[in-house]
């Protein structure tokens, strides 16, 4: 009978001891509020505040080929306006025009022999390939499509380094035609 009684008694004292711990936890949440009621707080308080207002620029204004006369009249711009015409040429394609067009005509013809690169060693490993599946190596010595598949990519890809090099030189008679400087293309 002893033995139930504390068995009673000590879990008497736990629960009690759990109850007072829950009690404690309920009262320190209280004084604290949740991470929830913070950033609801926040937020109201963002949206309270004014936005900035936008400041027009002559830097930050969008400017256009074209241009606007003094007269306000669309179409030509007072550099085509006046006798010499603008220096880029007819089409007033200046230094800016020119070396973006050259970096990116000379990235896409660098990222071409890139892949030509890697296409030409994937056709030398598969004309070495060894299949360990002896039907997979019949076919491909029957039918070889895979090293035709990649010869015809490799050839696909020279056709396209060819058009960037076309591409490149368009670009450079284009700025002889403008009597542009050809330093801008360097």
């Amino acid at each position: 009978m002893k033995s139930h009684v504390r068995v009673f008694v000590l879990g008497f004292v736990l629960v009690c001891m759990a109850a007072g711990s829950g009690y404690a936890q309920q009262q320190s949440n209280a004084s604290t509020p949740s991470l929830g009621d913070l950033a609801r707080q926040l937020k109201a308080q963002k949206a309270k505040e004014p936005k900035p207002v936008k400041v027009f620029t002559n830097d930050n204004l969008p400017t256009s080929k074209e241009g606007v006369s003094e007269s306000g009249a669309p179409g030509k711009s007072s550099a085509d306006a006046s006798p010499g015409g603008s220096k880029g040429g007819a089409q007033g394609h200046d230094e800016k025009y020119f070396r973006t067009r050259m970096s990116t005509l000379q990235d896409q013809l660098d990222t071409d022999k890139r892949e030509l690169e890697v296409m030409q060693q994937k056709l030398g490993q598969n004309q070495m390939q060894y299949y360990p599946d002896p039907n997979k190596s019949l076919q491909q010595e029957y039918s070889r499509g895979d090293v035709n598949k990649l010869t015809a990519n490799i050839d696909a890809k020279k056709q396209q380094i060819a058009n960037d090099e076309k591409a490149i030189d368009a670009l450079r008679d284009q700025l002889r035609q403008e009597d542009g400087d050809p330093s801008w293309l360097r």
